[in-house]
């Protein structure tokens, strides 16, 4: 017959005793003594520390291709050590989902521990395999109670039930005393108390790391591993051992309450990145959008460089698909800014066009346009207030004649139905001219207040101070005004101006009507 080996282990603590070696080994030995012949090129399919319990199957990429080649009909039976090397799952319908592709493909299964070639075609194979199967089930559901149950019992002793001891603490499994680790728990408490002064838990974790501590403090994840520590209640004295079931063990506290709660609070204000001493502010800042792809600009904080000699790598505005977590293929290639350049080319940009000496004056022109404007409506208005008045006379002179029997019912009733519609529409217009009137005389008083807030603005352009400007440019500049192109800033102000302004280059502009409101957009390029 032609035959195949399965290998597999369920754990790595079973990979890493050489159970698959010995597998490998026994299973070919078993088929040459059986006088079969070994199916080559494929011979042995392996699952190294894959397991067999229910909701795993398609985890098992050697058990996958397996079920492939038994359907192709590439051999006629699978040698395996044991059953329980199939499956051991507790769902009968797994069970019989596994069992019944080998009955269908007519293959048969040896066991190379008892010696049993089981043809499931058969009554007795087939009685004997599932046996097999639901022994293995049933020894897997009572190892698993008695595991719980042992770890039930180790909790309520205080003792550790499996696993790892907590980051700081030891246990001597042979007395069962909990003790605090002299050389981790300084680490713990070092870590809550410079996180509840305020410092970033890359800039502690990283500091352990250059002082050459190893371990969960300062591993790849060490900024997510300390905040587990932080988190976790066992450095005050309370070790959840097992969360499902609330249940906890008392170890020696490491921290005391006041310590634990104020490095929590911390935690909870700053996040990862705790107390921002220097708080570092751009005048772009939230505002700026990326000109290849549209995604939001962003601020790349400046580093201090090992890799390159120690140097600092300045802050950079650089485009928020840029990230370096995202596929790379959908990575924006975007070049970044240095934010002192960008800032500094936007500021004198916004400061020119405040200092056009025609801005007064396109001011003043725009308030005799709207002026113009809200006269116009208002004798449109009162044109329609005639109009309304004449249909009334006409309405009044309809039912005179009806009562005189100068007309019929017929006619008076459709000469009404006109009226009314007609009348309705006139209303229509009317209310558009007074709510186009009001609009245009605020218009007046806003840009009367325009004129002198260019006042106070061309005032402040003086005060050098960070905060006047930002205070500026976000008072001109919306959010999402300002486009990073490639090496270039286009910027659009909102000011009340009648004509927006292209600036090109440094020093030129080029202005061209085009009207939005009282408040005008102004293209700016930096």
């Amino acid at each position: 017959m032609r035959a195949v080996c399965y290998a597999r282990v369920s754990s790595a603590m079973q990979r890493d005793r050489d159970t698959i070696e010995s597998q490998v080994r026994v299973l070919p030995e078993f088929i040459q003594r059986q006088g079969w012949e070994l199916v080559r090129p494929v011979g042995t399919y392996i699952d190294d520390g894959r397991t067999a319990k229910a909701g795993h199957l398609e985890a098992r990429t050697g058990f996958t291709a397996l079920m492939r080649d038994a359907v192709l009909g590439l051999f006629d039976v699978v040698v395996i050590v044991d059953i329980d090397r199939l499956t051991r799952s507790e769902d009968i319908t797994e069970r019989g989902a596994i069992l019944g592709a080998f009955q269908r493909a007519g293959v048969k299964l040896a066991s190379a521990a008892s010696g049993q070639v089981l043809d499931l075609s058969t009554s007795t194979g087939d009685l004997f395999t599932s046996l097999h199967a639901f022994f293995a089930a049933e020894w897997t559901r009572k190892h698993r109670e008695r595991v719980l149950q042992g770890k039930i019992t180790s909790i309520k002793r205080n003792r550790k039930p499996a696993g790892r001891a907590p980051f700081g603490i030891l246990y001597d499994k042979a007395t069962g005393a909990w003790s605090l680790d002299p050389i981790k728990a300084p680490l713990v408490v070092e870590l809550f108390e410079r996180c509840a002064a305020g410092d970033s838990l890359r800039a502690i974790t990283d500091d352990f790391a250059r002082r050459g501590f190893t371990g969960t403090l300062s591993t790849r994840l060490a900024r997510w591993n300390a905040a587990h520590v932080i988190r976790k209640r066992y450095a005050r004295g309370e070790w959840m051992a097992d969360r499902t079931r609330n249940l906890s063990v008392t170890v020696p506290p490491i921290v005391d309450e006041d310590l634990w709660q104020r490095a929590n609070d911390a935690l909870d204000r700053h996040r990862f990145r705790g107390l921002r001493r220097t708080r570092h502010e751009y005048l772009a800042e939230a505002l700026g959008v990326c000109g290849r792809c549209g995604s939001g600009i962003m601020i790349r904080s400046a580093v201090f460089d090992n890799r390159r000699g120690g140097t600092w790598n300045h802050a950079r505005y650089q485009c928020s698909n840029r990230r370096t977590f995202r596929d790379a293929a959908s990575r924006c290639a975007a070049p970044t800014m240095l934010t002192s350049e960008a800032d500094a080319r936007l500021w004198a940009a916004l400061r020119a066009e405040l200092d056009d000496p025609g801005l007064a004056e396109a001011i003043g022109a725009e308030i005799a346009g709207r002026a113009e404007e809200s006269d116009q409506w208002q004798q449109d208005a009162a044109g329609y207030r005639d109009h309304l008045a004449r249909l009334e006379r006409v309405e009044g002179a309809v039912l005179d004649r009806y009562r005189r029997g100068l007309i019929s019912d017929n006619a008076m009733d459709a000469e009404l139905v006109k009226l009314r519609r007609e009348r309705d529409n006139v209303r229509v217009q009317l209310s558009a001219a007074e709510k186009a009137k009001l609009v245009t005389g605020d218009a007046r008083e806003r840009m009367d207040q325009a004129m002198r807030t260019l006042g106070d603005l061309r005032a402040a352009l003086a005060d050098t101070s960070f905060a006047t400007r930002r205070k500026l440019v976000t008072l001109l500049v919306p959010k999402g005004g300002i486009v990073f192109d490639e090496e270039r800033l286009k910027v659009t102000m909102l000011v009340p101006k009648p004509r927006p302004a292209l600036v090109s280059g440094d020093a030129s502009s080029e202005r061209h009507d085009n009207r939005a409101g009282s408040t005008l957009k102004i293209r700016v390029v930096a």
